[in-house]
């Protein structure tokens, strides 16, 4: 008995500092989320596959940060404190740390750009006021793409995506071809 004592003090003392984001949600917790308003960027496809990184990012929080790191350039304990703060869910960084990247902006200027706006702003409205014009939404959609490719997961294009993961494709063998491959 005396041998169990010591590591199930250990384990239990782990599991105690576990970080907030490995949590399971709470009955109250998983219930807010589901009346959680929906993402407003101005393009209902987007909003539903950021509520679809919410159940991702809750499921498997190390692949979530880390996606953010690698590709948004932004740090995992910088996601964890922003997830922290009232109103910000997990699509909400994910939405603004990649957003940030096809403007060519720090995540931490957006942030500061959704903060300023109120409770009340929309992402539609942060984009907007941040001067992001279609080319930056078609980055934030393929960026949305290469992200699901990552984490294996599934993703149903819609038409304005399919047509610029066509538009990259073209671009890209255009450049490891020497411009010479006329599809």
């Amino acid at each position: 008995m005396r041998r169990l004592f010591l590591p199930m003090c250990l384990w239990l003392g782990a599991l105690a500092a576990t970080p907030a984001l490995h949590a399971a949600p709470q009955p109250q917790e998983a219930a807010a989320q589901a009346q959680a308003p929906a993402y407003a960027t101005g393009d209902a496809w987007l909003d539903g596959r950021l509520a679809d990184i919410d159940r991702y990012a809750a499921r498997y929080p190390e692949a979530f940060l880390a996606e953010l790191e690698r590709y948004a350039g932004i740090r995992r304990d910088y996601v964890r404190a922003l997830l922290g703060r009232p109103g910000w869910r997990a699509g909400d960084a994910w939405y603004a740390c990649f957003l940030a990247r096809a403007l060519e902006l720090g995540c931490r200027e957006v942030v500061r750009a959704r903060t300023r706006a109120g409770r009340d702003a929309t992402w539609e409205e942060v984009a907007t006021a941040l001067r992001a014009g279609s080319q930056a939404r078609q980055a934030v959609r393929l960026a949305l793409a290469d992200s699901y490719r990552r984490w294996d997961r599934p993703l149903q294009p819609d038409a304005a995506l399919q047509r610029a993961l066509r538009q990259r494709g073209l671009r890209q063998g255009n450049a490891t071809d020497g411009g010479t491959n006329r599809r």
